[in-house]
């Protein structure tokens, strides 16, 4: 009786031990890609098949074989089986990688949208700021050819004004001249009667006295 117990204990730590060695062993692994892979009961050609997995399917690494051909792996269905070492890869399949490759040209487009977008953003600014631009260059221009007609019309009432002013100058000149040449003429005029005028009446003045 104690024997069987002190064996029964025995068991249960190569049991115990088997599985600490087992998860200490167990490593992810893929099939390769460009091929289904069959499962086989042992390692050899000998045993018989048990199934099959697609390339890509990851598997679970439990054991190799002593002359490392096989290798006994596990796995998603739970299935223990033995394939070819030379048929797994330590690299995640297309398939466990298509995700991943996904979301990065996700990412990446939805990048190239916004620097798209923010590249249209800019773009429209200026466009926005180069018609505000032009709009105000046309309104300056509008003034600056409201202001030179003006300038014209003011240029030309002043030379007109100029002329008016010359113009009476000249007539007032003229006026003053023919004025003082009456003055002068009268004066003349007068200044040749009169010696003639004053004189006889003194003789008259004289002969009646």
């Amino acid at each position: 009786m104690y024997k069987k117990k002190l064996l029964l204990v025995f068991i249960l730590f190569l049991a115990s031990l088997a599985m600490i060695s087992f998860a200490a062993f167990a490593a992810d692994k893929y099939i390769t890609d460009d091929l289904s892979v069959y499962l086989r009961r042992g390692p050899g050609t000998q045993y018989g098949l048990i199934g099959s997995l697609k390339s890509g399917d990851k598997v679970t690494e439990l054991e190799t074989s002593s002359d490392g051909k096989y290798t006994r792996i596990k796995d998603d269905r739970n299935r223990i089986s033995w394939v070819e070492s030379e048929l797994l890869t330590n690299s995640p399949s297309l398939k466990e990688q298509l995700p991943a490759l996904e979301q990065q040209i996700a990412i990446l487009q939805e990048k190239e949208s916004s620097a798209t977008q923010d590249k249209q953003t800019l773009i429209d600014d200026y466009t926005s700021q180069l018609t505000i631009a032009n709009q105000k260059i046309a309104e300056l221009e509008k003034q600056n050819n409201v202001l030179q007609t003006q300038t014209k019309e003011q240029v030309s009432q002043i030379e007109s004004l100029n002329n008016q002013l010359d113009e009476r100058r000249q007539s007032l000149m003229l006026t003053w001249f023919t004025r003082g040449g009456l003055v002068a003429g009268i004066g003349l005029i007068l200044g040749l009667i009169l010696p003639l005028v004053i004189p006889r009446r003194r003789k008259k003045d004289r002969w009646m006295s």
